[in-house]
This record gives C-alpha cells, sequence and structure tokens, in this order.
C-alpha cells in the first residue's frame, strides 16, 4: 500500500474530472482525425485544402470530445466498483465492525474482486492510509467523493455524515443507499442495452450518405461536377456538411443516456 503520511501527498491524488492522453493516444487520434478531415474535404470539396486549414481546431474539438468520452467511462467504471465496496462496508457493518475496520477488510476484497490497479482499491487503500494519520472517516470519504465529481457518490457521502453525526444505524442506511444506487445504475444499463441497437444504425446512417456521395462521384462523376465548381456550388456543399454535421451531432445527442438523464 502506498504511504500518505501528510496532506501535501493528497494533492498528487486523482481528479475523475481530468484525463491525460498518453503519446501512443494522442498519435492514434492524430492519424485518425487526419485522415476523417482529408476523406472529408474530398469529398465535399474535391480538395485537400480544407483539412488543412481545418486540421488544427478539428484536432482540438476531437481530443476534447475523446477526453470527456474517457472521463465518462471512467466514472461509469468507478460507480460499478464503488457499489460493490459500498455493498461491502454495509456487510461489515451490520457484523459489528467499525466504519474504520470495514474498509481496511473490505480493500482486501476489492482487490481479489477488481485488481490491484483498480480505481476503487486505490481509493480503499487511499482512505486506510488517511485513517491511520488521524483523519475522520467523513472527512476522507467527502474528499474522495469530491474528488469523482459523481452526483451519486457525492449522495452517499453527504448520508454516511448525516447518519455518523446523528448516532443512527450506519449498516443499514448504507446498505439501504447503495441498495437504491444499485437500482439506479440497473435501471441505465438495461436502457444503455435497448439503446445499443439504436447507435448501430445511427452509425450506418452516418456512413451512408458519404457513401453514396462517394458512388456517385466515382460512377457519374458528370452528374455532380457542378457542385465542385464555382462559388454556388461551393456554398451548396458547405450547407450539406453542416446539415450532416448537425445532424451526426443531434443523433449523439439523443443516444447519450447520462445527457439525456441530466436534463431531465
Amino acid at each position: 500500500m502506498k504511504e500518505y503520511k501528510t496532506r501535501k501527498d493528497y494533492k498528487a491524488l486523482t481528479d475523475y474530472d481530468e484525463y491525460r492522453f498518453t503519446l501512443m493516444e494522442i498519435l492514434r487520434y492524430t492519424a485518425l482525425l487526419t485522415v476523417v478531415l482529408a476523406g472529408f474535404s474530398f469529398v465535399f470539396y474535391d480538395s485537400f485544402l480544407p483539412a488543412l486549414f481545418l486540421w488544427v481546431p478539428a484536432l482540438m474539438l476531437y481530443l476534447k470530445q475523446q477526453r470527456k468520452s474517457h472521463i465518462s467511462r471512467r466514472k461509469k467504471q468507478l460507480m460499478k466498483q464503488f457499489l460493490s465496496a459500498g455493498a461491502l462496508l454495509g456487510d461489515y457493518l451490520r457484523s459489528g465492525y467499525s466504519m474504520e475496520n470495514a474498509v481496511r477488510t473490505s480493500s482486501r476484497e476489492l482487490k481479489a474482486l477488481w485488481g490491484e490497479n483498480a480505481d476503487v482499491v486505490r481509493e480503499w487503500n487511499v482512505m486506510a492510509a488517511r485513517l491511520s494519520v488521524s483523519m475522520t472517516i467523513e472527512e476522507a470519504f467527502r474528499e474522495f467523493a469530491a474528488r469523482t465529481h459523481v452526483e451519486e457518490i457525492i449522495s452517499f457521502s453527504e448520508v454516511f455524515s448525516v447518519v455518523k453525526r446523528t448516532g443512527g444505524q450506519i449498516g443499514e442506511a448504507i446498505a439501504g443507499v447503495i441498495s437504491v444506487l444499485q437500482d439506479g445504475f440497473a435501471i441505465e444499463e438495461q436502457i444503455e442495452t435497448m439503446v445499443s441497437a439504436a447507435k448501430f444504425e445511427q452509425k450506418v446512417m452516418d456512413i451512408m450518405p458519404l457513401g453514396i456521395l462517394l458512388y456517385v462521384r466515382l460512377s457519374a462523376p458528370d452528374l455532380v461536377a457542378g457542385l465542385y465548381e464555382g462559388i454556388a456550388g461551393r456554398l451548396i456543399m458547405t450547407a450539406c456538411l453542416a446539415v450532416y454535421i448537425g445532424a451526426y451531432l443531434w443523433a449523439e445527442k439523443i443516444t447519450d443516456i447520462r445527457a439525456v438523464g441530466e436534463t431531465g
């Protein structure tokens, strides 16, 4: 277990709203964006110059989107791990363990369940180390929840602090909260499974307009030659590209379960 002896050591802990790309990820995303941008530029403008001018801002936006996607997936995995950790805490507390001992003991089971490098295992080890330097369990949970930026974990931390202060049945309270969170997480996963087919259809529909346009260009170039000549043709193709991008973003928004839930 890594030792965390001072509060300065905690500054290096994970903020789950941040993500740093590895060099290989940057190279892979850059190569993919370059190919896609060049393909769009050729299909809509019969030239690679637009891709050259738009490459830097497009790359920045693409990396931003990929960072957001990485953060979202990691938070979801952390939430899944946290639910199993919370269930273990409830069991230990109802068996007579103190919260501090329950955290220390459950970390070993979490390591066997999720692996040594899992986020929840590291966080439980951090909390155990914090308790050894006289930090209260409420403060340890509160700081962990704040770093996750996950609403459900923050709510759990607040409920735990209230029950701890008022001297309630902590084991029963934690078991009840975790049960509610597990039900909500299960419903969310069921919805994602249901819309997975729609997401696949969306990806097919994303490709079809480009495929049709490319097919016409290669099989009967005279039919679309006017769209690549003169100001009028360029404006028409720019409008088509704008509609295409707008439809793509709209479809992504519709199939984003998290975004729909937050809006509601």
